[in-house]
């Protein structure tokens, strides 16, 4: 390669960075069904005509546009620590931040793993495999220097809590509400977390459910009350309580669901009644 066409490819890459540094923000914005071309191309400072030089169509740079702004992984692979103790104090750190209710704009605008994670539901299976693909890399540096393996269920759990938090810290009206749903999936995902590290020797990769069990079995749910607040007038009782109905759930399931007492409720109250 000479070097008239080094610096054409080195002035394609650089054009093409900007175009998904443009494209994806929109597509987090708007949804791919809601960005066009023109508009892409106009936030980028360039012409309609230059934008098949660098992809075929939107639906190229909606795939590609998966891959940008990703924090979690960024700021994962970042980390510097060599020793097990140190990775999982700056993994914490990670995904304290990551839900911060004092980021100035929701974490589903920003991160385009939870923001667009609906759209590609609903889109094309390369978009659902583009996706999915993230997620592992995500999984697997999290699973970095711990006694766990990228596949096991709590860094799955882990990972789906802190996504899934985002999305409907982002739907909440309110900042009180955006707030108290972004503590609450703090504090899940850290305790999570606590499950990295194995209580006694290292634990082989095949064996990330009975990790979570033997967890299960030592938690002790600290009951404040036994008995819950009042429930505001326009929302419908809490499932479980006396009289308490779900639309459209078959009788059957209505009184095993009323059937959980309020002390058997929760993540590990569910892995205690899964496995045992």
């Amino acid at each position: 390669m000479n070097t008239e066409q080094s610096r054409k490819a080195a002035h394609n890459k650089r054009v093409r960075a900007s175009l998904l540094s443009k494209a994806a923000p929109l597509f987090r914005e708007k949804g791919p069904d809601g960005v066009g071309i023109d508009e892409v191309m106009g936030r980028a400072g360039l012409t309609r005509g230059a934008f098949y030089a660098h992809f075929p169509s939107k639906e190229a740079v909606f795939l590609e546009s998966l891959r940008q702004d990703t924090p979690l992984l960024q700021n994962l692979e970042r980390r510097v620590s060599q020793d097990q103790k140190g990775l999982l104090a700056e993994m914490r750190g990670v995904f304290d931040n990551y839900l911060s209710s004092g980021n100035p704009k929701p974490q589903a605008l920003r991160c385009t793993l939870a923001g667009l994670a609906m759209d590609v539901a609903r889109g094309s299976q390369e978009a659902r495999a583009t996706h999915e693909a993230m997620q592992l890399a995500i999984r697997v540096e999290m699973a970095r220097g711990q006694d766990v393996h990228h596949d096991d269920v709590i860094v799955q759990a882990a990972l789906n809590l802190a996504v899934g938090t985002a999305v409907l810290a982002a739907a909440q009206n309110t900042e009180t509400g955006r707030a108290s749903a972004l503590k609450a999936g703090q504090a899940g995902v850290q305790d999570l977390l606590d499950g990295f590290a194995a209580q006694s020797g290292v634990v082989p990769a095949s064996v990330a459910v009975p990790e979570v069990v033997v967890r299960a079995q030592e938690f002790v749910p600290t009951i404040v009350s036994t008995s819950p607040p009042p429930r505001p007038a326009m929302l419908p009782p809490i499932t479980g309580q006396a009289g308490a109905t779900v639309p459209g759930l078959p009788e059957a399931k209505q009184d095993q669901m009323q059937s959980v007492e309020p002390a058997k409720r929760g993540f590990w109250a569910w892995i205690k009644r899964k496995f045992f």
